[in-house]
């Protein structure tokens, strides 16, 4: 994850309280976040299994990072997923390496796309196909708001591809690459967050 490696045994706890800051540090270093003085960026995790767990994880002034156990109250984004697909995408397996360390880069952080962020409201469900045959599944809740749905299918890799910007997502969509089922307009809002 953005060049941190991260072992497959980690604590939960662990990895929030102690790797999550550092990466964060890492990152800020040569991605400073412009105009955030004075806004909170609230994330939230929900790890479901055998030892389910959730941790908050709170922006300030786009350089302050504080990790809560437990929660927070009002997040801006609520992800949720398996412990086994959470430690997939700490450790760079197929499906889950984009997807967390688009939370973790505070280049993906700005102004721009934190008042866009404030205006989303719905719930959207990934489903990225993965070379092993077992989809990685995450679920994410933008202001607490669980309709409108919206499910986004694609291959795991061509996924990562597009969060890099790599594969532009309109013509994803128009080629068959990317589906989407349910509510169209929550999707398309969701492009902000693509680089």
């Amino acid at each position: 994850m953005n060049g941190n490696e991260v072992q497959w045994d980690i604590s939960i706890a662990n990895f929030f309280e102690e790797v999550v800051p550092q990466i964060f540090r890492d990152e800020l270093k040569e991605h400073p976040v412009q105009d955030m003085e004075g806004h909170d960026f609230k994330l939230q995790f929900s790890i479901t299994g055998e030892g389910p767990a959730t941790y908050g994880i709170i922006v300030k002034n786009g350089t302050e990072l504080n990790v809560v156990t437990n929660g927070i109250p009002d997040p801006q984004i609520t992800f949720e997923l398996s412990e086994k697909d959470w430690r997939d995408s700490i450790t760079g397996k197929e499906g889950g390496d984009a997807v967390m360390g688009m939370f973790f880069n505070p280049a993906m952080l700005n102004r721009s796309k934190y008042d866009t962020l404030l205006g989303i409201k719905g719930t959207m469900n990934l489903v990225l196909s993965r070379t092993d045959g077992e989809p990685f599944k995450a679920k994410m809740r933008f202001n607490n708001a669980d309709i409108p749905v919206s499910t986004i299918s694609m291959k795991a890799a061509e996924y990562s591809a597009m969060l890099k910007g790599e594969i532009n997502p309109i013509m994803a969509f128009m080629s068959g690459k990317l589906k989407i089922a349910g509510d169209m307009g929550l999707a398309l809002k969701l492009q902000v967050f693509i680089k």
